[in-house]
């Protein structure tokens, strides 16, 4: 019994240390979409943009949500993706917000792992916060490691994370 309770104590000790870090989700509720961080990707945004807050559904214009429900086949979360960017095997995810004292549109993305990372991807200095027209989105099907942020109805922008960094495709006019 001795040898039993060291073993079994080793094993969970190693499985811990081994397990996969917590997964970001977006979920639908009564009230829209919310997104769950973990709390390890919660500091890491806290960390670049003190007081972050998403975009709330309500925000966006009702031709956009309709416009991104028809592209993507379904109804989705227009401040928020999941997916995994940087081809490590855990969802990554990437949202849309402001933070307090800041009038700015910001993208941040949040690399998932042991040690979390945010980053901001891109700003609008100029948008109506009450008729938002720009949504991150999942983008076409087979493109790994990837986002897209719509600028409904003009353009779009691919950003594919490769080396350790996003790169920029336009898509659209």
């Amino acid at each position: 019994m001795k040898l039993l309770v060291p073993s079994l104590v080793a094993a969970v000790l190693a499985a811990a240390c081994s397990a996969q870090p917590d997964a970001p989700r977006i979920q639908l509720t009564d009230v829209g979409f919310v997104l769950h961080l973990p709390p390890q990707m919660q500091q890491s945004l806290d960390s670049l943009a003190p007081g972050f807050r998403t975009i709330r559904t309500t925000s966006f214009r009702s031709d956009v949500s309709q416009a991104a429900a028809m592209g993507a086949g379904s109804m989705q979360a227009l401040f928020a993706t999941v997916r995994d960017l940087n081809g490590d095997g855990t969802p990554d995810a990437v949202v849309e917000g402001t933070a307090p004292g800041d009038s700015a549109l910001q993208v941040i993305a949040i690399l998932n792992g042991p040690h979390p990372t945010a980053l901001e991807i891109t700003s609008f200095p100029v948008y109506d916060a009450d008729a938002v027209g720009i949504y991150v989105a999942p983008p076409a099907a087979g493109t790994a490691g990837a986002f897209e942020v719509m600028n409904y109805p003009d353009s779009s922008t691919l950003y594919t994370y490769k080396d350790g960094a996003f790169e920029t495709s336009s898509i659209g006019s």
